[in-house]
Protein backbone atom coordinates (compact mmCIF):
# COMPACT_ATOMS: atom_id res chain seq x y z
CA UNK A 1 0.00 0.00 0.00
CA UNK A 2 1.12 3.49 -0.74
CA UNK A 3 0.09 5.05 2.17
CA UNK A 4 2.51 2.32 4.80
CA UNK A 5 5.04 2.20 1.94
CA UNK A 6 5.05 6.22 2.16
CA UNK A 7 5.23 6.59 5.95
CA UNK A 8 7.75 3.84 6.66
CA UNK A 9 10.31 4.70 4.43
CA UNK A 10 10.06 8.34 5.95
CA UNK A 11 10.66 6.92 9.32
CA UNK A 12 13.05 4.38 8.22
CA UNK A 13 15.20 7.39 6.06
CA UNK A 14 14.94 9.67 9.49
CA UNK A 15 15.88 6.96 11.52
CA UNK A 16 19.19 6.07 9.58
CA UNK A 17 20.06 10.02 9.71
CA UNK A 18 19.61 9.64 13.40
CA UNK A 19 21.55 6.70 13.61
CA UNK A 20 24.48 8.37 12.10
CA UNK A 21 23.98 11.55 14.15
CA UNK A 22 26.46 14.50 13.98
CA UNK A 23 28.12 13.91 10.93
CA UNK A 24 24.28 14.26 9.40
CA UNK A 25 23.22 16.93 11.39
CA UNK A 26 21.44 15.72 14.03
CA UNK A 27 22.28 16.68 17.57
CA UNK A 28 19.29 16.89 19.67
CA UNK A 29 17.52 13.13 18.41
CA UNK A 30 19.24 10.37 19.83
CA UNK A 31 16.36 8.09 19.60
CA UNK A 32 14.31 6.76 16.42
CA UNK A 33 10.90 8.16 15.52
CA UNK A 34 8.54 5.34 15.76
CA UNK A 35 4.91 5.13 13.66
CA UNK A 36 2.83 5.95 16.67
CA UNK A 37 0.82 8.74 18.42
CA UNK A 38 1.93 10.00 21.83
CA UNK A 39 2.97 6.16 23.28
CA UNK A 40 5.77 7.00 25.74
CA UNK A 41 6.80 10.50 27.38
CA UNK A 42 9.58 11.78 25.05
CA UNK A 43 8.93 9.06 22.07
CA UNK A 44 8.75 11.15 18.66
CA UNK A 45 5.79 9.62 16.67
CA UNK A 46 4.91 10.19 12.98
CA UNK A 47 1.43 9.96 12.35
CA UNK A 48 -1.02 10.66 9.40
CA UNK A 49 -3.29 13.34 9.75
CA UNK A 50 -6.64 14.14 7.97
CA UNK A 51 -7.06 15.52 4.29
CA UNK A 52 -4.78 14.08 1.96
CA UNK A 53 -5.98 14.00 -1.48
CA UNK A 54 -5.13 14.12 -5.28
CA UNK A 55 -3.57 17.68 -6.11
CA UNK A 56 -3.95 16.85 -9.79
CA UNK A 57 -4.07 13.91 -12.67
CA UNK A 58 -2.65 13.90 -16.23
CA UNK A 59 -4.66 12.41 -19.37
CA UNK A 60 -2.30 9.19 -18.76
CA UNK A 61 -3.95 8.68 -14.79
CA UNK A 62 -0.78 9.73 -12.81
CA UNK A 63 -1.83 11.64 -10.27
CA UNK A 64 0.25 13.84 -8.22
CA UNK A 65 -0.92 13.14 -4.40
CA UNK A 66 -0.80 15.11 -1.32
CA UNK A 67 -0.41 12.63 2.28
CA UNK A 68 -0.30 14.54 5.39
CA UNK A 69 1.10 13.84 8.42
CA UNK A 70 2.10 14.97 11.93
CA UNK A 71 4.78 14.43 13.80
CA UNK A 72 3.61 14.14 17.88
CA UNK A 73 5.82 14.37 21.09
CA UNK A 74 4.21 14.50 24.73
CA UNK A 75 7.30 15.62 27.11
CA UNK A 76 7.54 17.65 30.22
CA UNK A 77 11.00 19.12 28.27
CA UNK A 78 9.67 21.77 26.38
CA UNK A 79 12.57 23.20 25.15
CA UNK A 80 13.92 19.18 24.27
CA UNK A 81 10.74 18.52 22.25
CA UNK A 82 11.42 21.77 19.78
CA UNK A 83 14.60 21.35 19.17
CA UNK A 84 14.09 17.68 18.30
CA UNK A 85 11.11 18.92 16.33
CA UNK A 86 13.14 21.84 14.71
CA UNK A 87 15.75 19.33 13.85
CA UNK A 88 13.72 17.08 11.99
CA UNK A 89 11.77 20.10 9.63
CA UNK A 90 15.02 20.94 8.74
CA UNK A 91 16.49 17.47 7.59
CA UNK A 92 12.94 16.96 5.96
CA UNK A 93 13.69 20.11 3.79
CA UNK A 94 16.82 19.13 2.52
CA UNK A 95 14.61 16.48 0.79
CA UNK A 96 13.54 19.00 -1.59
CA UNK A 97 17.17 19.35 -2.70
CA UNK A 98 18.43 15.40 -2.56
CA UNK A 99 15.08 13.85 -3.69
CA UNK A 100 16.20 11.35 -1.15
CA UNK A 101 12.60 8.93 -0.64
CA UNK A 102 12.17 5.78 -2.87
CA UNK A 103 9.68 3.78 -2.56
CA UNK A 104 9.93 0.42 -1.41
CA UNK A 105 7.31 -1.44 -3.57
CA UNK A 106 7.80 0.89 -6.61
CA UNK A 107 4.25 2.47 -5.82
CA UNK A 108 4.94 5.93 -6.08
CA UNK A 109 7.73 8.45 -6.39
CA UNK A 110 8.73 11.30 -4.62
CA UNK A 111 7.74 14.96 -5.56
CA UNK A 112 8.74 17.48 -2.74
CA UNK A 113 7.60 17.70 0.87
CA UNK A 114 6.43 21.04 2.94
CA UNK A 115 6.24 21.76 6.61
CA UNK A 116 3.08 24.16 6.55
CA UNK A 117 3.75 24.88 10.46
CA UNK A 118 6.93 25.46 12.74
CA UNK A 119 6.66 22.78 15.59
CA UNK A 120 3.63 24.07 18.21
CA UNK A 121 2.46 23.26 21.51
CA UNK A 122 -0.98 22.13 20.96
CA UNK A 123 -2.01 20.55 24.29
CA UNK A 124 -0.47 21.14 28.94
CA UNK A 125 -2.63 18.91 31.12
CA UNK A 126 -2.35 19.95 34.76
CA UNK A 127 0.91 18.07 35.62
CA UNK A 128 2.73 20.21 33.22
CA UNK A 129 3.36 17.66 30.89
CA UNK A 130 3.42 19.46 27.26
CA UNK A 131 2.10 17.56 23.60
CA UNK A 132 3.77 18.83 20.50
CA UNK A 133 2.90 18.41 16.96
CA UNK A 134 4.62 19.67 13.41
CA UNK A 135 2.46 18.92 10.03
CA UNK A 136 3.87 17.66 7.43
CA UNK A 137 3.01 17.60 3.52
CA UNK A 138 4.27 14.55 1.29
CA UNK A 139 3.55 15.03 -2.27
CA UNK A 140 4.34 11.92 -4.29
CA UNK A 141 3.39 10.86 -8.14
CA UNK A 142 1.38 7.43 -8.74
CA UNK A 143 -0.34 5.94 -11.40
CA UNK A 144 -4.53 6.46 -10.94
CA UNK A 145 -5.61 2.75 -9.76
CA UNK A 146 -2.50 1.83 -7.43
CA UNK A 147 -3.09 1.52 -3.90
Amino acid sequence: MIINDLQETIVRNINQQIKAGFKAGFFYNTQPVYIKFLDKYDELGFVPNPGSHVVEQDYSGVQLKQFNYAFTIRTTHRAEAKNRLFEISQYLQTLNETHDLTSENGTWRFDHLEVPSEPAEIQEDIQGTVTYSMDVAVFIYKQKGVF
